[in-house]
């Protein structure tokens, strides 16, 4: 908890920050590797890290070698098919998730997320040979971690994880962070994250801070410069953060939408007929929040029941 509370206090003092193109930034370089695979069960290691997506083209013959997956790997423009070959992405006809330890409820979110986006995965590509229609070697990713994206916005700047680096100062900026970009040795000290331009709530920015000293976290963005007592230091500003899928429940943003406000989920555009009924008015008082199971939903309270049962007129 005190460390929670030095960090709060670091994103919170008035530091000036800015965002110069010029600034020098040694994570943003095209030098990723999947490395040697043995590295994707390197504790807290960042290498091995995929970008996964469904195959969603229409499909005339049957699996493996259509709808399957796409893989590439993160922060590279190329990446290095089954085949040695190098390509924006690569098809695997399937993905082995047995190894993420996940019950039913966060293996079918992994799998809603292949179908919605891209999933961030550490993983080994290996091979899987087919029979039949189809018959061949195909890649085959086989998951380690799963993570998802949290921010509203698109992924602009390299990926790194972000840890705290165990450095404390009497004034700032103080290098309380250190940032290890994905797929690659290069690391950094930091002074600040930054959340201005990443859209999350301040709700949503606890968990991150929660999660770097948990699960992890996984952020994209720009290199800025903060300037306090202490002189200047290196900062990140984070367009996009990843949570690590667990079986605990994934903190969502809730928003109440809907015609009548009746609506209580994930999407902050949700549109729904404006017909009116009496137990619409009872959400007007209720609380949209995060439900045990890990979803949006309206908290069950005595007073919510009371007026589901009887409405007012």
């Amino acid at each position: 908890m005190t460390s929670r509370i030095l960090f709060a206090l670091a994103c919170t003092l008035p530091l000036t920050a800015c965002i110069d193109s010029g600034t020098s930034d040694e994570l943003d370089q095209d030098d990723a590797t999947a490395g040697d695979a043995s590295k994707a069960d390197a504790p807290g290691g960042t290498y091995t890290y995929y970008y996964v997506t469904s195959d969603m083209k229409q499909c005339f013959v049957a699996a493996p070698n259509c709808g399957g997956l796409y893989y590439r790997l993160a922060n590279a423009t190329k990446t290095t098919c089954l085949d040695g070959k190098k390509a924006e992405h690569c098809y695997a006809a399937a993905a082995d998730l047995t190894k993420l330890g996940l019950a039913e409820t966060g293996t079918n979110k992994v799998y809603e997320a292949f179908r919605s986006g891209e999933v961030l995965m550490r993983a080994t590509i290996g091979s899987k040979k087919y029979t039949g229609i189809g018959a061949g070697t195909y890649a085959q990713i086989n998951s380690k971690e799963a993570w998802l994206p949290q921010g509203p916005n698109p992924v602009e700047g390299p990926l790194m994880k972000i840890e705290d680096s165990g450095v404390r100062c009497i004034t700032f900026p103080c290098p309380s962070f250190r940032e290890l970009k994905l797929n690659s040795a290069v690391t950094a000290q930091i002074a600040d994250v930054q959340w201005e331009h990443s859209g999350a709530s301040d709700r949503l920015v606890g968990t991150a801070l929660d999660k770097m000293h948990t699960d992890g976290l996984i952020v994209s963005g720009y290199r800025t410069t903060v300037t306090g007592p202490g002189g200047d230091g290196k900062a990140r500003s984070v367009t996009q953060l990843w949570f690590k899928v667990t079986n605990e429940p994934v903190a969502a943003e809730c928003h109440v939408g809907g015609c009548s406000g009746q609506v209580c989920s994930e999407d902050p555009n949700v549109i729904t007929t404006c017909e009116f009924r009496p137990e619409y008015a009872c959400y007007h008082a209720a609380t949209c929040e995060v439900q045990a199971d890990g979803n949006c939903g309206w908290t069950e309270t005595a007073e919510l029941q009371a007026c589901l049962a009887s409405p007012p007129n």
